[in-house]
C-alpha cells in the first residue's frame, strides 16, 4: 500500500464528507448521465419508472380481494403506500450493490470521491420515487378525492429516514461487493423475499395482533425498529385515513402511530448509515488495488 493511499484512508470522515459536498456538482452530472443512458432509447422515458408499482397494485389488489376477501374502498392506496417506498429501496440498493464493479474503469482512471458512484444510483432512483408520489397524489387526492390530512406535513421527515437508510445500505453493499463478490448475489437472491416480511401487502397492525395472540408483544416492538417497516407504517398513517378494521382483516381496532418507536428506528438508521459511511471511507482507496 502506498503512503498516499494510507494517508487518504486515515483522513477523518468529516473531511471526507466536506470533500464530497464540494464535489456535489459532479454527483449531479453522474445522475444526469445515468438517467440519460437509462432512457435514451425509450419512447416513454420516465413513465417506465412508475409502471411496475402500478402493475403490482393491480395484481395484488385482485389477488387480495379474491382470496382474502378484502373489500376496502381505495385499498390500492394502502398498497401503493407500501410499494412506492419498497420499490425505491429495492431498486436503489440493488443498483448500488453493482455500482462500483460496473464503473471500475472510470474509478481506475479518474480521481473523485468514490461514494459518488453508489450515491448516483440512489439519487436517480430517488427521482423516480418522488415522481411516484406525485402520480399517487394526483390520482388519489385530485381525482379520487381522498381528504388531505395535517399529518402530511410529516411526509418530509418520513422520507428523510427512508433516504438515509437507503444511502447506508447502498454504501455497505457497494463496498462489500468489491471485496466479497458473493454479497451482491446473496442480496439479489433474498431481497425479493423481504416483500413478504415487511408490511407492504399487509398492515403492520396485523403483526401486532399476531404477536399479542402468541403472548410475545415484544416481537412487534423489535419488528418496528426495522427502518423499512417503520417508514412504510409511517407513510400509511401520514398519507391516509384509517380504514375500518373489518376491511383490513384485523382482529382488533387499528393502532395509532407509535412515534416513539419511529424515533428509535430513526436513530438506529442514522447510526447504521454513519457506520456504513465510515467503513466505505476506510476501504474505498483499496478499490483500485482490488480490481487490478
Amino acid at each position: 500500500m502506498s503512503l498516499m493511499t494510507w494517508c487518504l484512508m486515515t483522513t477523518p470522515m468529516r473531511e471526507q464528507f466536506l470533500e464530497l459536498w464540494g464535489r456535489r456538482w459532479l454527483l449531479r452530472q453522474f445522475v444526469a448521465r445515468e438517467l440519460y443512458v437509462r432512457y435514451k432509447n425509450s419512447a416513454f422515458g420516465f413513465v417506465w419508472s412508475i409502471v411496475p408499482p402500478i402493475v403490482q397494485v393491480i395484481v395484488y389488489t385482485f389477488f387480495i380481494r379474491s382470496t382474502l376477501g378484502v373489500r376496502a374502498e381505495n385499498y390500492s392506496a394502502y398498497l401503493l403506500c407500501g410499494l412506492i417506498p419498497w420499490t425505491f429501496f429495492y431498486a436503489a440498493t440493488l443498483d448500488a450493490a453493482h455500482s462500483l464493479l460496473t464503473n471500475k474503469d472510470i474509478i481506475k482512471k479518474v480521481y473523485f470521491p468514490r461514494e459518488i458512484v453508489p450515491l448516483t444510483y440512489v439519487s436517480s432512483n430517488f427521482i423516480h420515487f418522488l415522481l411516484g408520489w406525485c402520480i399517487f397524489s394526483i390520482w388519489f387526492y385530485g381525482i379520487k378525492g381522498l381528504p388531505l390530512l395535517w399529518e402530511m406535513l410529516l411526509f418530509p421527515l418520513v422520507t428523510l429516514q427512508l433516504l438515509i437508510f437507503v444511502v447506508g445500505m447502498s454504501l455497505w453493499l457497494s463496498c462489500l461487493s468489491v471485496f466479497y463478490e458473493d454479497v451482491k448475489f446473496i442480496y439479489q437472491t433474498f431481497v425479493n423475499l423481504l416483500l413478504f416480511v415487511f408490511p407492504i401487502l399487509f398492515m403492520a397492525d396485523n403483526v401486532w395482533y399476531w404477536a399479542l395472540s402468541s403472548g410475545r408483544p415484544w416481537l412487534y416492538r423489535i419488528y418496528m425498529l426495522n427502518p423499512v417497516a417503520s417508514v412504510i407504517n409511517a407513510y400509511r398513517h401520514v398519507m391516509l385515513e384509517r380504514l375500518p378494521p373489518k376491511s383490513l382483516n384485523l382482529k382488533g381496532t387499528p393502532l395509532d402511530m407509535d412515534w416513539s418507536s419511529f424515533a428509535v428506528s430513526f436513530v438506529l438508521t442514522i447510526l447504521f448509515t454513519l457506520a456504513g459511511y465510515a467503513y466505505f471511507n476506510r476501504r474505498k482507496w483499496e478499490f483500485v488495488e482490488r480490481e487490478r
